[in-house]
């Protein structure tokens, strides 16, 4: 096996994967988790350490190639949590697939699932990119275990004691979670202006709770503050949007970032020029 790592460089509060601050979804969401607060002084490891070592202890299979990053069903995120399209994965993927590479396995949360009755998974579309190449994704929240395994689950609601995500060290971790937690601080960082946070709690909209319009106006808030990840991820979201006065939107966000040094930012731009004239 494969494996591209590349999710991972990193009272009681009730998150509502169904509707939460107003989100709706048609995916079958029920039941519900808990998840414990797990501290530095519990002996605790951060959580984006102990998914990363578990995927590192993957069992090895030469016919796979598994593919690990955060994702919703709308969208898949980089190391950088910027918004890595399937374009950008399929040319990444492209030189992987001999030796005896068989199938794809992109362990991303919801990576399996179409997203509405219009839409088709992001496995399915990379599939599709690298001319049926099999692929498969993920039903639900992907947990990952010690031993690099992983299962998935479909909660409408997530029971959390609000803090920087911890685990007891081989204890299973909810990836989701690892980058969603930040926005249960969202106010805070608002209050401050801290921009890297509030474009977290963005990426946690769309992950953790299923929410990318809500992550969207997270992402613009952070992009004001000169976020440029999240100046970037609103830029491409507004382009998924197509919508009157999206595309005006989107290359106004990219040419900000792009005057900010943001090649990834300039490339889009300059592509999206061509294809207008």
């Amino acid at each position: 096996m494969r494996n591209i790592a590349l999710l991972l460089a990193i009272g009681l509060f009730a998150l509502s994967q169904r509707a939460f601050g107003g989100c709706e979804s048609s995916l079958k969401l029920e039941g519900v988790v808990s998840i414990e607060c797990c501290s530095p002084s519990d002996k605790c490891i951060p959580a984006d350490k102990a998914a990363y070592e578990y995927t590192e202890s993957a069992k090895s299979d030469p016919s796979e190639l598994r593919i690990s990053l955060h994702g919703s069903p709308w969208h898949l995120y980089d190391q950088d949590l910027r918004i890595l399209t399937i374009e950008e994965l399929s040319e990444i993927a492209k030189p992987q697939l001999r030796d005896g590479v068989k199938r794809i396995v992109l362990v991303a949360s919801w990576s399996g699932v179409s997203p509405d009755h219009n839409s088709k998974s992001l496995a399915q579309k990379l599939s599709d990119l690298l001319g049926g190449f099999p692929v498969s994704g993920m039903d639900g929240f992907v947990w990952i275990a010690k031993d690099g395994s992983v299962r998935t689950t479909h909660q409408a609601f997530t029971i959390v004691h609000p803090c920087p995500y911890g685990v007891h060290p081989g204890d299973e971790v909810m990836v989701s979670r690892v980058v969603g937690w930040p926005l249960e601080f969202e106010e805070d960082y608002v209050k401050k202006k801290d921009s890297e946070g509030i474009m977290r709690a963005g990426v946690g909209w769309d992950v953790y709770l299923l929410c990318p319009d809500r992550a969207l106006q997270s992402f613009e808030a952070a992009a004001k503050l000169s976020s440029l990840t999240a100046t970037y991820n609103a830029a491409l979201m507004h382009l998924e949007c197509g919508g009157e006065g999206d595309f005006k939107a989107a290359t106004s966000l990219l040419s900000r970032a792009a005057a900010h040094g943001d090649k990834k930012a300039e490339a889009k731009l300059q592509k999206l020029t061509k294809q207008s004239h």
